[in-house]
């Protein structure tokens, strides 16, 4: 072999080991690099198995007394509203009216029992003291259960609106809207929430509002309140605000 085919013989064993060198080497960079991958992917897996298993700490509910109108102060408690067992059968809800005096209520647990359920869900735990009677509609009803005041607000002890309850075969419904009857108040079917009204007077109106109680004494607080001078409201003159502010100090429950 003469000295020009050795050198080419050298250059291209030098090439081929410098292949294979590189070849070998890229194939190790390839494994680290899958490996960093499999693992960045591993823990990310294990993060986020870590985020979806995990329970996230609870909302805590605030329910220090907070101070309203006529020097009363609120101790709504909503962890109460949402949790306690309350019994349904034969209840009465006492109104206390500051400078007014007591509105009882005998509630109508066959008729409507998940309405009644609701009422006394907000009365145990707070929900009704210190807010006001809203509205007075003159010569038809008297209107509370919005804490802000406004006639928009309220809420259930279900967390949502729920259902009326207006079975024809109930003696509430056939007897109709009557001086004294309790309904809900509602802005169309099956919108309840918090909002109530008491019957000034007899009226002829349609069984869209499910009547779960009555005026067993205290009808002549009732009548007093709904003779009271209010702003004019969205439904004209005789509806609207009370100017004097009508303020439910305390609801309480009992068994007569």
């Amino acid at each position: 072999m003469n000295n020009r085919n050795l050198i080419i013989s050298i250059v291209v064993i030098v090439l081929v080991a410098v292949g294979i060198w590189g070849a070998l080497r890229l194939s190790k960079n390839e494994q680290v690099a899958n490996q960093q991958s499999n693992n960045e992917n591993t823990e990310q897996t294990m993060e986020d198995s870590k985020q979806n298993t995990e329970t996230p700490n609870q909302e805590v509910v605030k329910t220090e007394p907070t101070p309203t109108m006529a020097g009363c102060s609120r101790n709504f408690d909503e962890n109460k509203l949402k949790s306690a067992v309350v019994d349904t059968k034969n209840k009465f809800v006492t109104l206390d009216v500051t400078n007014f005096g007591m509105i009882k209520i005998q509630l109508y647990d066959t008729d409507a029992p998940k309405t009644v359920e609701n009422f006394l869900r907000l009365v145990n735990s707070g929900y009704y003291d210190c807010i006001t009677f809203h509205r007075i509609a003159q010569g038809f009803v008297i209107q509370a259960g919005d804490p802000t005041g406004t006639g928009s607000g309220g809420q259930s002890a279900f967390g949502a609106e729920f259902a009326d309850e207006l079975n024809p075969q109930t003696l509430s419904y056939k007897t109709g809207y009557k001086k004294g009857v309790v309904a809900m108040a509602n802005r169309g079917p099956n919108t309840n929430t918090s909002q109530f009204f008491i019957m000034l007077e007899d009226k002829g109106l349609a069984n869209n509002y499910t009547i779960f109680g009555k005026v067993t004494s205290g009808q002549d607080v009732v009548d007093k309140i709904g003779k009271l001078e209010v702003e004019a409201g969205v439904f004209g003159a005789g509806d609207g605000a009370p100017k004097e502010k009508v303020v439910i100090s305390k609801a309480t429950i009992s068994n007569k």
